[in-house]
């Protein structure tokens, strides 16, 4: 048997226990036989399973917004940082399973970093949307911050019905196609 774990570790081995599985699905018993640690050494780092899964949410919010700092640097048109940007919210919608996404939606314990997590999309959407409209590659009456709020939610609720990763991604990209003006259609079609 292994001696002790670091927090680090267990958040790792359950993030990816629950990514595959559910939240639901993952037992304290398990991820312990995962790290070949007692169930003692869990509850000695954290509360219950509620506490550790609150844990492996705030590391994946982190990884995420390590990753779109990196790509706030990149230079390059505006439309297709938003498009990146999109992308990159599709793809973390399948880091984890359905049944995931429609748990922490569910559980008071994790409704809060829910809404945290969506509130961060939709402000890193809105603002992306209207640098596009003030450059004239969006219509100019668009609401981005309506806009935004609708196409997050749009993609979650898609995602949550089972519709696959690519499928997602060509929605996403009609999405902002259809709210883009002549010079911002020509950007989008030559986006790979």
């Amino acid at each position: 048997m292994k001696r002790g774990a670091t927090k680090e570790e267990i958040i790792r081995a359950t993030q990816q226990l629950i990514a595959r599985n559910g939240i639901r699905a993952v037992r304290v018993d398990e991820i312990a036989q995962t790290l070949g640690i007692s169930k003692r050494t869990l509850y000695e780092l954290f509360a219950d399973k509620d506490d550790l899964v609150v844990a492996c949410l705030d590391a994946m919010r982190q990884q995420q917004r390590q990753r779109l700092r990196a790509f706030r640097r990149r230079s390059g048109c505006v439309l297709t940082k938003t498009f990146y940007l999109l992308n990159e919210y599709i793809d973390g919608l399948y880091v984890v399973e359905r049944s995931f996404l429609s748990e922490i939606r569910q559980k008071g314990v994790f409704v809060e970093q829910f809404v945290e997590h969506s509130s961060f999309w939709h402000n890193e959407m809105t603002a992306m949307l209207e640098l596009c409209r003030t450059e004239g590659l969006l219509f100019p009456e668009l609401d981005s911050v309506v806009y935004a709020k609708r196409l997050i939610a749009t993609l979650l609720e898609l995602r949550s019905s089972g519709i696959s990763r690519e499928e997602l991604h060509l929605f996403g990209r009609v999405f902002l196609r259809g709210v883009a003006t002549r010079l911002g259609i020509e950007t989008i079609d030559r986006i790979r």
